[in-house]
């Protein structure tokens, strides 16, 4: 036994235990780097997962974002065509309205010269009215004058019967003047209800 204990004694067996000691010890104390190097990756990795959940939410908030302003540019875009539509409508309705004031212009210059038309007509019929009326007095002359003649050869016929073919001429003169005169009175009355 007392040998056994000297040989367990032994410096190089104590230097073999220490060693073993040590081996140990270097081993539970990388255990235990080990532990809390787990133990931070634990910690590192939940915040990491933390990170990952907000950073996900952002991108679905994002997302929801980015279609929305895709909804909004097509909503925009179909504004915009709408837009330039009314615009072209509004451009043609305004060439539209343009001719028919164009028209209108015309339409009330021609009314205007129609007027001033009427007006010189108008007083050219007044000067013939007047020249219609100028000339029934000189046809009312005639007729009276014409009356007169056929009385005076009227009561010359009587007295000189022998000479009668020459009244006859003269009268026949006279109903010639009589028919242009009255001619004249139906043209000039025919004018005049004009």
């Amino acid at each position: 036994m007392g040998d056994a204990r000297a040989v367990k004694d032994s410096p190089e067996q104590r230097n073999m235990e220490d060693e073993e000691y040590e081996e140990f010890l270097d081993e539970l104390r990388e255990l235990r780097e080990l532990e809390n190097m787990k133990t931070f990756l634990e910690v590192e990795n939940g915040k990491l997962k933390s990170q990952i959940e907000f950073l996900t939410g952002e991108l679905e908030g994002i997302n929801i974002a980015i279609s929305s302003t895709e909804a909004y540019l097509v909503s925009f875009e179909k504004r915009v065509r709408r837009s330039s539509e009314n615009i072209e409508n509004l451009e043609s309705k305004k060439d539209l309205l343009t001719a028919e004031m164009n028209n209108l212009h015309l339409q009330i210059k021609a009314a205007r010269e129609d007027e001033e038309s009427s007006s010189d007509l108008k007083d050219s019929l007044k000067d013939e009215l007047n020249d219609i009326k100028g000339e029934k007095t000189v046809a009312i002359k005639r007729l009276n004058d014409i009356r007169t003649g056929l009385q005076k050869i009227s009561s010359v016929r009587d007295v000189k019967l022998p000479h009668l073919k020459g009244y006859y001429s003269v009268l026949k003169q006279t109903y010639t003047a009589f028919k242009e005169t009255q001619n004249r009175m139906e043209v000039s009355l025919v004018l005049r209800q004009k």
